[in-house]
């Protein structure tokens, strides 16, 4: 009871320090564990210099302490204290300027610097005339002394503004919980610094007050403020997007706002030419305003060379999306040409030969013509791909496509309809000029020398239809040439036939033409569409093909008829059919898209599903191509289906496709294990996927395929 307060705090303010002082340590330990990218890096440093300048001010506090207490003498001014105080200041300072987590500019930071500093001229012009100068000059410390005791409040302020001015900059992180804690800890120790310096000043400074808890509190308040922006960071790294990099124009008020520095303070020197005072006061107004047009003077050099820098970044944009744009528009190019031009024959593909065929029939409609087609297969040419490899088989198609072209006339449209079909559309020809079209095409073919084996001779069989009178539309005119060239072949080959030719009449009414046929098209039309997937990319290609096989394991593994199973099947090699229509620069892009870019991918299960659709033996495929990018809760695209009112076919690929995405490498990713995507499909269950398709899964990975599943998917 009979122990002075003065003593106790003295001791509380030795003791106080050391046991805040492994606050410090928070910041700078385990700092190899955080995600290293230059946005936390930043963040890193951020937090190791707040807490290293708390550990300066403490060094200080535990130097005073000292001097107090072990000495028991008045701590002398200037002591090493002050420099470890002034130390921690400026370790404080440059954690401050770190703080944002995306990029600023070293042009920018300094901004903030100065602006700050800005700040601190025009309070210390002000207080030095009406509080500080005072105090000051009536104090008996020496000069070092009278500059120490201002350095303190100005070292606060300098720290507090410079954190209001970046939080201006970034209004975003102020809702934080890192820069709160700090501006409370800066408002604390501004509070206690200038009450402190004041009483020192006025030599009537008395420990065991309330003020000797404002350090202790300021201690353990930023080492908090360091941790906090620590564990911000672990839980939810700092993101850097491709816009971060570019620097920010300042909003014009922001700008104008440091200038509004030089009318004030020059109203405080009209003041002090109106009043009777001291000189020293009249002469630290006037170095007040110098020492403000130096710092505003520095600031214009500084936001000149930010603007300049602004300038080269934007102008290296505008030139970098010039690139791409150029860039795209010869993606879209060569994509227009993939997307109408066959790549094997150099005539026009499936796509094409579709709006040619429906321009002229509209124009047949229109002006009352006739209009008729012809269906032309390579006979045997299994046997020839078998035989003599596909390389040789390749070169025959494109042959044959030369050959066919000589034949026609001029204006006449030949293209590579699948396979070893082609297609061609005769503008204002009858159904006799076309025949005759026919027969000329046929001898031409088959007295053509192809250049295999030493010069070998083909045949191909050939159906004609007419316009308006075997069909009015398209889908109509095509299948009625198609059952003409199945009677070609069926009568003996290396003929051609008319579709209301009696003997395909009788073919047709005698036995189902469409199964074998159909069978044999639809595979070769699917490995067509899936040949030109893979010619755009081959990971794609290689993609679908996984898709497909491990789709039909599912479609089985839920009891699916085997025919059911093999459609799916089918629409797994084509789901990502839609992709020919995205640009080379998205498609094979190796970094994160943007949303102009993302929204264009997002189309290709619409385009995918329109271009199947347009083949009357792949119509049904469609629905599943169209929704395997549906979700089970309905936040899937394009129509937002949910549940069951997504086609089965469509929730089997979704679930393949994935699967198939997690377990092989991308350029995006690494490839994970079998385990470990099972696992993430399960979890998605319910929300994303069919909890069915995927217990399916399941059953397909753990147990061995059963002999027709093998046969199906081969």
């Amino acid at each position: 009871a009979g122990i002075p307060v003065e003593a106790v705090s003295d001791l509380g303010q030795f003791l106080g320090p050391l046991l805040v002082l492994p606050l410090c340590f928070i910041p700078l330990r385990s700092a190899g564990t955080w995600r290293h990218s230059p946005a936390v890096g930043r963040q890193e440093w951020a937090a190791r210099l707040l807490g290293l300048g708390t550990g300066g001010f403490i060094a200080g506090q535990i130097l005073w302490s000292f001097y107090e207490l072990a000495l028991r003498q008045p701590t002398p001014t200037p002591s090493w204290d002050d420099a470890s105080f002034l130390l921690g200041d400026l370790l404080l300072l440059a954690g401050v300027l770190l703080l944002p987590g995306r990029p600023m500019s070293l042009t920018a930071r300094l901004c903030v610097l100065l602006d700050g500093l800005l700040i601190v001229v025009m309070a210390m012009t002000f207080s030095w005339f009406f509080l500080i100068g005072p105090t000051v000059l009536g104090s008996d410390l020496s000069l070092t002394g009278k500059l120490i005791t201002i350095a303190y409040p100005c070292d606060d302020l300098l720290l507090f503004s410079s954190l209001l001015v970046l939080l201006l900059r970034r209004a975003s992180f102020i809702r934080r919980p890192a820069p709160q804690l700090l501006m409370l800890a800066l408002a604390i120790i501004i509070v206690v610094d200038s009450v402190y310096s004041y009483q020192v000043a006025r030599d009537s400074y008395t420990t065991g007050t309330l003020l000797d808890l404002g350090w202790p509190i300021e201690y353990m308040l930023i080492p908090l403020a360091a941790y906090a922006l620590r564990l911000a960071v672990r839980q939810q790294p700092v993101v850097e997007r491709q816009d971060d990099h570019m620097p920010r124009a300042p909003r014009l008020w922001r700008g104008l706002l440091p200038y509004l520095v030089l009318p004030a303070i020059a109203t405080l020197l009209l003041y002090t030419w109106q009043v009777d005072s001291a000189n020293a006061l009249k002469v630290g107004v006037r170095a007040g305003l110098g020492g403000a047009m130096l710092v505003l003077l520095m600031r214009q050099l500084v936001a000149l060379a930010e603007n300049a820098q602004l300038y080269r970044r934007l102008q290296a944009a505008h030139d970098e999306l010039a690139t791409s744009h150029t860039a795209l528009l010869d993606a879209n190019t060569r994509l227009e040409t993939l997307a109408t031009v066959d790549p094997l024959t150099g005539l026009p593909n499936h796509r094409a030969m579709v709006a040619a065929l429906d321009q002229e029939l509209e124009r047949a409609h229109h002006y009352r013509q006739p209009c008729a087609l012809l269906f032309l297969d390579l006979d045997h040419f299994k046997a020839l791909n078998d035989g003599y490899g596909h390389q040789t088989g390749d070169a025959v198609l494109t042959a044959l496509g030369a050959v066919t072209r000589e034949a026609l006339r001029a204006v006449d449209i030949i293209g590579r309809w699948g396979g070893e079909e082609f297609v061609a559309v005769l503008p204002q020809s009858d159904r006799a000029a076309a025949l005759a079209l026919a027969e000329r095409v046929r001898v031409a073919v088959a007295t053509h020398p192809f250049a295999i084996g030493g010069g070998v001779r083909l045949t191909c069989s050939i159906g004609v239809a007419a316009y308006p009178q075997d069909a009015e539309e398209r889908d109509g005119l095509i299948a009625a040439a198609d059952q003409a060239m199945y009677a070609a072949k069926h009568l003996g080959r290396n003929q051609a036939r008319a579709a209301d030719d009696p003997a395909v009449g009788a073919l047709v009414a005698g036995e189902p033409l469409g199964n074998p046929r159909e069978e044999a098209a639809l595979t070769g039309t699917v490995e067509a569409l899936a040949g030109l997937v893979a010619a755009r990319d081959h990971y794609t290609g290689q993609h679908t093909t996984e898709v497909g096989a491990l789709a039909v394991r599912i479609a089985l593994a839920l009891d699916c008829v085997v025919a059911d199973a093999r459609m799916v099947g089918l629409a797994g090699r084509l789901h990502d059919i839609g992709k020919v229509a995205i640009p080379d620069a998205i498609l094979l892009k190796l970094g994160r898209l943007s949303p102009q870019e993302w929204a264009l991918m997002k189309t290709h299960p619409v385009v995918g599903a329109d271009i199947v659709s347009r083949v009357p033996a792949l119509r049904g495929l469609a629905p599943a191509i169209r929704s395997h990018h549906e979700r089970w809760d309905g936040q899937g695209y394009p129509d937002g289906l949910t549940g069951e009112a997504i086609p089965l076919g469509a929730r089997i690929l979704a679930v393949a496709d994935t699967y198939s995405a997690i377990t092989t490498d991308r350029p995006y990713q690494p490839a994970r294990d079998a385990d470990w995507a099972l696992t993430e499909l399960q979890r998605c269950a319910g929300t994303q996927f069919d909890p069915d398709v995927v217990e399916a899964l399941a059953r397909v990975l753990t147990t061995t395929a059963r002999p027709t599943l093998l046969a199906v998917a081969g």
